[in-house]
This record gives C-alpha cells, sequence and structure tokens, in this order.
C-alpha cells in the first residue's frame, strides 16, 4: 500500500484524528482483527478437548513440538469403566489416579472428574487415562477451530534420510 493511498484528518491543533484508507485495507484490517480474536492470547494455551461417550476433557500440549508433555486440566472428566484390553500400565496409572485422589468420582454425571491439573507423557497417555482405551492423542485432542494436535504441528516428524 503507498503511503498516498492513506489519507488523514486532523483537528485544529494539527493531530491526525482519522485515517481515510481505501476499503480493501479495511476489509484485510477486518480479518486481521477476525484472525487475532480467534488466536490465544500471549502467554495463555492453546486448549485442546477431547470427547467420547457423553465425557468430555480440556488440556494443552507442553514441552517441544517434536515429542509435547500434556497437561490435562481440572474438572475435565474421564470414562468410568475402562475396556478389558487396556494395557496394564494404563489401569496401574487410573488406579493411581484414583487412590490418590485426583480421579473423584462424579455420580451426576456417571464419570470421574480430574481434581486437579495433572502432566501426561504423551497426549496418547492423557487420551487412554479420558477414554479408558488405547488412543492416538495426536488425532483425538481437538482445539477449537477443530484442528487436532498432529494437524497444529505436534508428533515427531519423520526425516527423510539419505541412502
Amino acid at each position: 500500500m503507498a503511503e498516498k493511498e492513506v489519507s488523514f484528518i486532523t483537528d485544529l491543533q494539527g493531530k491526525k484524528t482519522h485515517a481515510i484508507l481505501p476499503i480493501n485495507v479495511y476489509n484485510q484490517l477486518i480479518a486481521l482483527r477476525e484472525l487475532v480474536k480467534n488466536t490465544a492470547p500471549l502467554g495463555a494455551h492453546e486448549i485442546y478437548t477431547f470427547s467420547i461417550r457423553n465425557i468430555s476433557a480440556k488440556g494443552y500440549p507442553e514441552g517441544t513440538r517434536s515429542k509435547p508433555h500434556f497437561v490435562v486440566l481440572k474438572g475435565s472428566q474421564a470414562v468410568l469403566q475402562p475396556v478389558e484390553s487396556v494395557p496394564q500400565n494404563i489401569s496401574n496409572i487410573r488406579e493411581d489416579l484414583l487412590s490418590n485422589g485426583t480421579l473423584e468420582l462424579d455420580p451426576v454425571n456417571n464419570c470421574f472428574v480430574f481434581a486437579k491439573d495433572l502432566k501426561f507423557k504423551s497426549a496418547s497417555a492423557a487420551a487412554a487415562i479420558v477414554a479408558g482405551n488405547v488412543r492416538n492423542g495426536l488425532d483425538v485432542w481437538l482445539n477449537r477451530e477443530g484442528f487436532t494436535l498432529k494437524e497444529s504441528g505436534y508428533g515427531l516428524k519423520k526425516n527423510k534420510r539419505a541412502k
């Protein structure tokens, strides 16, 4: 945009009070405002949600993009019963979370609820605890625009090696 495309209205002291600009520039500014409005504020984490069987959990990735940890937020829900085929390590983690009070029974909603924020080694571990079965966390956690963690650039990147 050339400087001459913008005109200014000034007050009696010569101070610029208004700008007059072409409509295409105005439309670009409005689009930019909408983009900024739908972006997480600086310092805040982008929240991802995972819903299954009438329960919902929220959290955010933390750490490196290639291998992020995942923090499940207080108030998130987890299913009551894991599937019979759930790996033993997931069963053990769920039992530990129940015994130490991190997961509490919510009889009204027929689920467990996280009593505090909890950091997992991966988004998949967090999803497995929430769902009670094995899940690829990079594929099931969605941000408010509907993008998965993988689509948002998280997860291991395959390097092409020269042969």
